[in-house]
């Protein structure tokens, strides 16, 4: 099911302030998936290349908001900090690309259902997602987060 792309792209823009510094946009969302987007040209570090830690940001924004909207739709008032996270970079950016992509979706079906069966019964659990950058040519990096999550809103 999609989501309102400007509802989602507001409700980041408020909570985490820097995305919308670094002119973070939602490309797509649903409940199975979330996609942001970010311009190339406005982080770019010195008229260089683009900087790895923008790529880092884009990911964990992905990650934060996909977990927190998919949360929020399951009626979970959630909290999340991240406790961990592992970059993996597989190549550079092309120097072309004009825009970046992160993507985060759902874990296996398996992991989720765990994940929501303990946040339920205990009102805290841990839950991996996975965000992947890209730019035109593909994949360039991965970010794998792991959040403590808790439901400050137990029934």
């Amino acid at each position: 099911m999609e989501l309102p792309l400007k509802r989602v792209e507001e409700f980041l823009h408020n909570r985490i302030p820097v995305s919308k510094a670094i002119d973070c946009q939602v490309v797509e969302a649903s409940d199975k998936c979330l996609k942001l987007s970010a311009s190339k040209i406005g982080n770019t570090v010195m008229d260089s290349e683009f900087s790895d830690l923008s790529g880092i940001t884009l990911c964990k924004l992905s990650s934060w908001a996909f977990l927190q909207v998919s949360l929020q739709r399951l009626n979970y008032k959630p909290f999340t900090s991240l406790s961990h996270a592992t970059f993996s970079k597989n190549r550079e950016i092309d120097s072309n690309s004009s825009t970046l992509f992160a993507t985060c979706c759902l874990p296996s079906d398996k992991e989720w259902q765990q994940f929501l069966r303990m946040l339920s019964r205990k009102a805290r659990a841990k839950v991996s997602l996975v965000a992947t950058l890209s730019d035109e040519l593909g994949e360039t990096a991965t970010l794998t987060c792991e959040y403590d999550t808790r439901d400050l809103d137990p029934a």
